[in-house]
């Protein structure tokens, strides 16, 4: 039996392109005599389709365009595995032959017992039901993915074909799909005997091999291009495969150390490189599809502007483009310092990339003298003027080139609301949100082992060796501003993060574990008083949060998404009195 793992989709909700490409798939499959097809969830449309989703003509558009496809393969006796949308709700359902995976259970093809796998939930919930006595599991679901979700998933499926005898067939969605705010990362191959041939990835199909042999089932799996992968699964595989649950692989353990963001139940290497290729990935989708082949990036040195600049320098390299589309601005001003503006020179030195100056120094003293500032008193004023100016000069840019901006604000900073409105809180796509500082400084010397920066390895050692600062007031060309001073040391900064976002424990309990980790660095007081600051400025926040630029959640504590936001004029009372 040879199976085809069908294309990417062409752009979301794009259904008469998107059409003829399945179509086109459809007949290499008969050119290479192919008994199966298997196309990804949602193969027409992609993801999300908002007011779309309760339009029932819309639902009859989709499924008709696909029973076309099932009536050519059947025509040419090929089975075809692919998702209709339920009659009642806009879900798609996985279908063989036309028969919903609900109805059938399980299909004999060629001699081999087949099943295919709604989702992750019903996979693995039901193991043992799915996988006894079943040669192949076709996988194509669309489910949400975050960092470390695709080495966790194959290791699951190694071990449970190692026990069962089962291959897993994967062509899941997500290249050519949108990436706001989920993101849906491509996987395609086979996981058998315990071993996995699988490709991720936007660029996987530059390097996956077109045929794969499998000798239990005997198999050839074809390959050409394809999409995706599914919903986060954080749960490490040394219990029984068939006693995993829905519950157990969706949550990550709670973890009580110095920087809980990186699961402890994934190797920290193997969790870093793969959060820096799914920035890479939807940022890599978003200009796809936009069709877009230039950005506008503020660089000022720093940390986040950094990572934001790795990222796009990999993303234009992975899509083939000319990093002369890559538009990059140092805008210094009133508190800009010697060392960050160095290091953006020389950044963009080792990367072969243009830095273009713009000193904003005069822009900002006219703008405040023009509301009756005085120009000189450094107060917040002065302090967002300069945000405001390096963000609005950007985006004009960016309109010039036909390009987007792209943004560098962490999930540190956007959890505390520590940017400016209106100033660095926007963009037209950030890359960063959804990476704490703490797990940034933990990312770059990962990523700066990748050979593509093996030039810029000693920069961006200086870059973490300097203290993270705003950088807004005047100082005489030194440093001043020192943002953990401000607020926190970001190390507790992100500790209150994940205990609040991810194991939601009360007030009390996170100074008390606070105090198990950090003990020997600080006082009870001071902690107490500092989760106070951080719960006064989560709760102010969140009308920055709100509008903020459209972006991937790619991690189990992003705050992108609506059940992790609060009343934007809510009060901080609940949490006050969770301390007493």
């Amino acid at each position: 039996m040879k199976i085809y793992l069908a294309r990417l989709i062409s752009q979301p909700m794009n259904i008469t392109a998107n059409f003829e490409k399945a179509a086109a798939e459809l007949d290499r499959c008969i050119e290479k005599g192919c008994d199966v097809i298997v196309y990804p969830a949602g193969c027409l449309l992609g993801a999300q389709i908002g007011i779309l989703k309760d339009a029932g003509w819309f639902r009859i558009h989709y499924n008709l365009k696909l029973s076309e496809l099932q009536k050519k393969a059947v025509k040419h006796g090929i089975t075809l595995v692919a998702d209709t949308v339920d009659e009642y709700s806009f879900e798609f359902r996985p279908q063989i032959k036309g028969i919903s995976a609900e109805s059938c259970k399980s299909m004999t093809i060629g001699g081999f017992k087949t099943h295919i796998a709604k989702n992750s939930t019903y996979l693995f919930d039901n193991v043992r039901d799915v996988c006894h006595g079943t040669d192949v599991v076709f996988i194509n679901w669309m489910e949400k993915g975050v960092a470390g979700q695709k080495y966790l998933l194959t290791e699951t499926l190694k071990a449970i074909s190692e026990k069962y005898g089962t291959t897993f067939v994967l062509n899941t969605a997500g290249k050519g799909y949108t990436t706001h705010p989920d993101f849906y990362m491509p996987m395609m191959g086979v996981v058998e005997g315990g071993k996995a041939n699988v490709y991720y990835g936007f660029g996987h199909d530059k390097y996956c091999p077109s045929v794969f042999d499998i000798e239990k089932p005997q198999l050839n799996i074809i390959l050409e291009i394809s999409t995706q992968f599914c919903g986060m699964i954080n749960s490490s595989c040394d219990s029984e495969p068939d006693s995993f649950t829905c519950k157990e692989m969706a949550s990550f353990p709670v973890c009580y150390n110095q920087n809980p963001l990186i699961p402890a139940n994934v190797p920290e290497d193997i969790y870093c490189l793969d959060l820096f290729d799914m920035q890479c990935e939807a940022l890599a989708n978003r200009l796809n599809n936009i069709r877009c082949k230039n950005i506008v990036l503020n660089l000022s040195g720093g940390l986040d502007s950094t990572m934001a600049l790795l990222v796009c320098v990999n993303t234009f390299d992975m899509l083939g483009l000319d990093r002369k589309g890559m538009h990059i601005l140092t805008q210094p001003g009133f508190g800009t310092s010697h060392t960050t503006k160095s290091l953006a020179h020389e950044l963009c030195e080792k990367l072969g990339l243009e830095l273009k100056t713009v000193d904003i120094t005069d822009t900002c003293r006219a703008a405040l003298l023009s509301i009756g500032h005085d120009g000189v008193t450094p107060d917040v004023t002065m302090e967002n003027v300069q945000a405001r100016t390096r963000t609005m000069n950007a985006l004009n840019m960016a309109n010039h080139l036909n390009a987007i901006m792209v943004g560098t604000g962490d999930l540190s900073e956007v959890a505390l609301g520590f940017s400016t409105f209106g100033g660095d809180q926007l963009a037209s796509y950030n890359v960063n949100c959804c990476v704490s500082k703490t797990v940034m400084r933990t990312m770059l010397p990962y990523i700066t082992e990748m050979e593509i920066f093996a030039d810029v390895r000693e920069t961006v050692d200086k870059v973490l060796n300097i203290p993270v600062s705003p950088e807004l007031i005047p100082h005489g060309g030194e440093i001043l501003q020192k943002t953990e001073d401000i607020l926190a040391p970001y190390k507790l900064i992100d500790f209150f993060i994940y205990c609040t976002v991810v194991t939601k424990i009360p007030p009390k309990g996170i100074v008390f574990w606070a105090l198990q980790v950090f003990g020997d660095e600080f006082t009870k007081e001071y902690i107490t008083e500092k989760l106070k600051m951080f719960y006064r400025k989560f709760a102010v926040g969140q009308f920055k949060r709100s509008c903020s630029p459209e972006c991937a959640d790619l991690t189990h504590v992003s705050l992108v998404s609506e059940n992790r936001s609060y009343a934007s004029d809510g009060s901080t009372d609940v949490f006050v009195q969770g301390l007493l």
